[in-house]
């Protein structure tokens, strides 16, 4: 038995010897080499993909460290496709017969740039345009690495941003901020802060939407800024960052990328903290009539800390090949204290002056947090074709703390002021992009947006210390608010050879109810746009195409321009929201001339708006008390023209940008000023110098004129700076080390408020030299795309 068995094994593997020889008799040996066609060096680790459809074969091998390949095929007529991380894809056709084949050298062209296990884009063009947008490619970016969001900026077509970080697009400072596709908490409150903190090495690109189409909200005259984050894994990639600088910033972030089968993993986190930053404040009001005073001083020092933490997290199944699931989270926190050691010297029409200490410890609390889920559906057989459904929640609370003790004549008063208001936003949206024909496409959708808010403000007052503090009924209320946006729209695309066409229509209904508790009043509004979009875009050559477009944009006062908590920790200062504020509503004509060739791009644009309703802030004086009072009004009217020079000019181991806006106006606030013309313009200019592979130079400055608004004028800004940016560890380690406006310790900066019947000149004097040292370490590798995104973005709330 035993021998019989032994036989039978025998015999079953000389008959799978002899099968095995005979395929192997049938397959014929095929080999090559890859090869970098700029530098001719061997590639390893490339993947080779052998197809022949007819017999159903489908094999897969890598080249070697010397970059040969070598395998055995089946005879037939093969599709090879060869890809690699840091080169373009090669499609080869492959016909084997009975003879061996010898393919020789194969030459890939360079399209990523490996450092070690870590991938560097490096033959896209830093500037691209796509559609109705334009792509600034922060990969492509040596400095990037070491920068936050708002460093970034600076560089990106159509943005600029001043020395302190307040950032306008287009030449607007109304736009909105999108991560991945989406509204988040991150971005949802204090916006500047924000992209200050955000990590420039977690982000791939930035895209630049200055005319955005019927699908997006109606909000952002400038446009809207999409920061798309990396996400190009298979396997696992990351960074980690760290920075300071003698201002006191200290800061780090973590971005980290996994995917394991259908299931990828994007997160990232950020941290930025200042304790003990010093700076000096004056400001001095000159009345017409010198009833209450004839000048009214108050300055000194403030002390501020700052924290900032803000976080992301996405996970994406891919159900098939068409189906697609996304669920993600943000959070944020924002937390500023401030300790002003303040002085009021007033001067009196007698000749007589008063001196009186006033002291004020501020504290801002504004915690956010937000999730949601995309389900995203392709079609087989039409790949423009696109379903997707949306949902979208965001929560965010803004804190503010006040104690206050200033001397009114010979009086002492003492101030508690605290407010608390907390939004919550639901968003559910649905989109349907169907191609009609090869040339023609039509987009429509849905959107519904529910928001609910409350202010809950109190007043705490006592002119004695040893006195309990008691309720000022007059500044305590709650107040209960309500928005709700009912949106639709429809949007048809016609591509041809050298014409692009967009016409699109979008209708919001808004529904508005606002409650006062204490007072048993309510606001009610009601109110429905139609939104038209144009865009005519012409290519008259390879190089060289031009773009017309047409945007009525609107925006919607929130809580924090409604909520009428006034803010009198100065006794003569006082400011509110109006809850009565209605949306403001903008229209903007552009006309684009863009010139590319290979990775250099300028842009010429003209434009001018309009708007007779603008929200803005409405200063008003008491001659008899001496009270100064601001808040909000629909009384912005302004006519403006403006001229834009764009470039992106790359010049062998150099790279030229710059960024630079002009514009001409004339605005009025239609409740206190005629009509007065004034200019602005802002310029950016940057300029790198790639040394060596593993050092790099970069230079940016800039200068901005502000736009005077109707009673307000604003101080001109200007930065200058260099970086000096090292890699070791092939690459995997990035050494940044920055020097700011070295010429400068401090910088005064003036703010003008002026009516017919006050001027009030504010002086600040802040910290301006700034030398800073970043750290940047990148691991894992970047392949493959774990999807396309795109999710809810809600672009029509004016904060």
């Amino acid at each position: 038995m035993k021998n019989g068995m032994q036989h039978k094994i025998g015999l079953l593997l000389a008959m799978c010897l002899a099968l095995f020889t005979i395929g192997n008799a049938q397959e014929v040996s095929v080999k090559g080499r890859l090869v970098d066609s700029a530098s001719t060096k061997q590639i390893a680790d490339a993947t080779i993909n052998f197809q022949e459809v007819e017999k159903k074969i489908s094999k897969t091998i890598l080249s070697d460290k010397s970059g040969a390949f070598q395998t055995n095929l089946v005879p037939g007529r093969y599709r090879v496709m060869i890809t690699h991380s840091s080169f373009r894809r090669r499609l080869m056709p492959l016909k084997v017969e009975a003879e061996p084949i010898d393919i020789g050298n194969v030459q890939l062209v360079p399209g990523m740039k490996m450092l070690g296990d870590v991938t560097v884009t490096a033959a896209r063009p830093m500037v691209e345009q796509q559609g109705d947008k334009l792509i600034y490619n922060v990969e492509d970016d040596p400095v990037a690495r070491s920068e936050s969001a708002s460093d970034i900026l600076r560089r990106t077509p159509y943005v600029n941003v001043d020395g302190d970080g307040a950032i306008q697009v287009n030449g607007q400072s109304n736009f909105r901020v999108l991560l991945d596709g989406r509204e988040t908490a991150l971005f949802s409150q204090n916006v500047k802060e924000a992209l200050k903190a955000f990590p420039g090495a977690t982000i791939a690109r930035i895209e630049i939407i200055t005319s955005p189409s019927a699908k997006y909200d109606a909000e952002g005259v400038g446009g809207i800024i999409n920061i798309i984050t990396k996400k190009k894994v298979a396997g696992y990639n990351g960074t980690i960052n760290s920075g300071i600088n003698s201002l006191g910033n200290t800061n780090a972030g973590l971005n980290i990328n996994l995917k394991v089968g259908k299931v990828g993993i994007s997160g990232t986190y950020s941290v930025m903290n200042n304790d003990g930053l010093r700076s000096r404040q004056m400001g001095i009001t000159t009345p017409v009539n010198p009833i209450a005073f004839a000048s009214r001083q108050v300055g000194g020092g403030r002390v501020t800390d700052l924290f900032f933490h803000q976080g992301n997290l996405e996970l994406s199944y891919d159900i098939d090949s068409t189906n697609t699931l996304v669920f993600y989270g943000n959070m944020g926190k924002h937390r500023n204290r401030a300790e002003n050691d303040y002085t009021i010297n007033t001067l009196f029409a007698n000749g007589n002056s008063d001196i009186s200490p006033y002291l004020l410890d501020t504290r801002f609390e504004m915690p956010t947090y937000g999730f949601g889920s995309d389900y995203i559906r392709k079609f087989k057989g039409k790949p423009q074709k696109e379903f997707n459904i949306r949902f979208n929640a965001l929560y965010n609370t803004n804190r503010s703390f006040s104690n206050s003790q200033q001397d009114i004549g010979p009086t002492d008063r003492f101030l508690l002021n605290n407010s608390e208001a907390f939004n919550s936003e639901y968003t559910v949206q649905a989109d349907l992009i169907e191609p009609i024909n090869k040339s023609t496409r039509l987009e429509t959708g849905v959107k519904t947006i529910l928001r609910k808010a409350y202010s809950d403000f109190e007043s705490l007052i006592k002119f004695n210390k040893a006195e309990p503090y008691r309720t000022n009924p007059a500044n305590t209320d709650r107040f209960g608010y309500d928005q709700n946006v009912y949106g639709g729209y429809v949007s048809v695309n016609k591509v041809t050879k050298v014409v692009t066409a967009r016409l699109g229509l979008r209708i919001e209904h808004t529904s508005v109810f606002g409650d006062f508790t204490s007072t048993s009043t309510t606001v009610r509004q009601e109110y429905t746009n139609l939104i038209p979009n144009v865009m005519l875009s012409r290519q008259f050559s390879k190089t060289m195409n031009s773009n017309f477009t047409y945007n009525m944009r609107l925006g919607r006062p929130f809580i924090q321009s409604l909520n009428p908590f006034v803010n009198n920790n100065d006794s003569l200062n006082i400011s509110f929201g109006n809850p009565n504020l209605g949306p403001q509503y903008v229209h903007s004509f552009a006309l684009q001339n863009r010139f590319f060739k290979g990775p250099k791009f300028i842009s010429i644009q003209t434009g001018f708006n309009f708007a007779n309703n603008l929200i803005i802030q409405n200063p008003t004086y008491d001659p008899s008390t001496g009270v100064t009072s601001v808040t909000g009004a629909n009384a912005g009217q302004i006519r403006e023209f403006s001229l834009g020079f764009v470039s992106n000019l790359p010049v062998g181991k150099w790279n030229f940008a710059v960024n630079a806006t002009g514009r001409l106006a004339r605005i009025r606030n239609s409740l206190q000023t005629s009509f007065f013309t004034t200019t602005a313009g802002n310029m950016n200019a940057n300029i790198t110098y790639k040394a060596s592979p593993v050092f790099t130079i970069a230079s940016n400055s800039g200068y901005g004129v502000p736009l005077r608004m109707p009673n307000s004028t604003f101080p001109d800004n200007y930065f200058y700076g260099f970086s000096f940016i090292y890699k070791v560890l092939k690459g995997k380690l990035t050494m940044t080390a920055n020097i700011n406006n070295f010429l400068e310790e401090e910088r005064k900066l003036f703010f003008v408020t002026e009516t017919a019947n006050f001027t009030t000149t504010n002086t600040n004097h802040i910290l301006f030299r700034n030398f800073g040292l970043a750290l940047n370490y990148s691991f894992g590798k970047l392949k493959e795309n774990v999807s396309k995104k795109k999710g809810v973005n809600n672009d029509d709330a004016v904060q």
